[in-house]
Order: structure tokens, then C-alpha cells, then sequence
């Protein structure tokens, strides 16, 4: 199993600077889920479900709804260049954010379910804007990522992040359905590969599990999350 690879690819990080620092602050919206930070972790959508600006969040494809699918936002219009990086990536995207960490926060150990390439759904991540003081963690191996770059990261494993800079960090996140272009992107365009020999365990939605993500749903309280968080719960009776 991939624990993370860092590809050959670079991408122009003053174009991407560029694009970024013309978005409106206001676009930006918090992480849905609070627990899993301290400080601000903030989020703006490239694509969404819908293609809604209002909405941040990034659902596994196997729990979206026959009406719900994942499309380019508007704010992705005004912005060629990350469109081009997008572009690259000759694959099904799903979710795709600018997610921003405040300098000075945190965001705790946890893991996203099924994201690994071995499950179907990778992650990418190419930094936007980093500083030195920036420590991303899988199970305690520091991963260090410069501006530019694109990494392939299994998230379904345990990971953390410290800003202990004095800058914000930005990645462009990129959700991809695995097909045979991402899998030759990664067996052969890598230049850096780690793999571990375990397996994470395996996760189910349980009840209670479902109870909390038809919670956030609620707590986002826009049309389409609330309309997902319905369909959810009509599908649990």
C-alpha cells in the first residue's frame, strides 16, 4: 500500500498566487467539521456538489445521491491557471478546495474514510502557499511538501497538521476517482514513493455514524447539504 508520492510534475506557483489572492475573502467558509481543528481552517470551492459555493464539504462517492453530483463552481471561472492544473488531471474530480490554515493553527489527527488509492478515491495535494514552520504528519513521518509540488497522500491513514509559521499555508486539494491515468501517474511519474504494509481498518457507517455526518449536513444548512442530509435519513428508515 502507497503512503504518499510525490509526482515530477510542477506547477507555476506565482500564477496560482496570483488566482488565489484575487478571490473575495468572503468565499471563503470554515471548515464544516470543527472538532478536527483548532484556529481557523477555512475553505473555498473549485468544485462542489452542485456546484455550489456554499458548499464545503467533500462526501465519498459511494454515499452521494443519484441527484447529486460533483461540478465546477463559478469561482473556478475566474481562474485559468488553477483550471489548467485541474485540467492535468486526467480523471473523474469530485471534490477540489483551496483550504487555508491560518498560521498559528492545528488540525487534529484523524482520518478520511476510504481515501487511498488502493480504495478508488485519491487526494492530491500541491501547495499553494507554505512556510517552513508547516508540519503535515502521516502516523508521525513528517511529509515535507514545498510550493508547487503535487502529492499523492493516503489520508484513509492517520494524519495532522501544525502552522506554527507566521503565514497562512494554502493547498489546492484535489479528490480524484482512480483510473488507470491516476495509477500510471503515480507508478511512473513519481519521484519520491513511500508504501507501509498495513492496511487501515476497514470503516463502516453504523448508525451513529450516519446520525453525525446527517448533523454536520444540517449544521452546513444549505439547500443541497440539507437536501443530501434528508435523503440520507429517509435512506436509514
Amino acid at each position: 500500500m502507497i503512503k504518499y508520492s510525490r509526482i515530477k510534475q510542477r506547477f507555476d506557483v506565482q500564477q496560482m498566487q496570483e488566482e488565489v489572492n484575487r478571490l473575495e475573502a468572503n468565499f471563503w467558509k470554515p471548515h464544516y467539521n470543527e472538532k478536527h481543528y483548532e484556529g481557523s481552517w477555512t475553505i473555498l470551492p473549485l468544485r462542489s456538489l452542485n456546484g455550489s459555493i456554499e458548499n464545503n464539504i467533500a462526501i465519498h462517492s459511494c454515499s452521494l445521491q443519484t441527484n447529486m453530483q460533483y461540478e465546477d463552481t463559478t469561482l473556478l471561472n475566474d481562474c485559468p491557471y488553477l483550471a489548467s492544473v485541474l485540467n492535468y488531471f486526467k480523471c473523474e474530480k469530485m471534490s477540489v478546495r483551496l483550504m487555508n490554515l491560518n498560521a498559528g493553527a492545528s488540525i487534529k489527527e484523524h482520518s478520511d474514510y476510504e481515501m487511498s488509492l488502493e480504495e478508488g478515491e485519491a487526494r492530491f495535494h500541491i501547495p499553494v502557499l507554505t512556510n517552513s514552520d508547516v508540519a503535515f504528519f502521516i502516523e508521525e513521518e513528517q511529509i515535507p511538501m514545498d510550493e508547487g509540488e503535487c502529492w499523492y497522500l493516503n489520508l484513509s491513514l492517520r494524519h495532522r497538521v501544525n502552522n506554527s509559521g507566521a503565514t497562512n499555508r494554502i493547498h489546492l486539494v484535489i479528490d480524484c476517482k482512480v483510473n488507470n491515468w491516476v495509477k500510471g501517474l503515480i507508478n511512473n511519474q513519481a519521484e519520491l514513493t513511500e508504501e507501509c504494509t498495513e492496511m487501515p481498518a476497514k470503516k463502516s457507517y453504523n448508525a451513529a455514524d450516519k446520525a453525525k455526518i446527517i448533523h454536520q449536513l444540517r449544521m452546513i444548512a444549505t439547500p443541497v447539504s440539507l437536501d443530501l442530509a434528508n435523503k440520507m435519513e429517509n435512506d436509514s428508515n
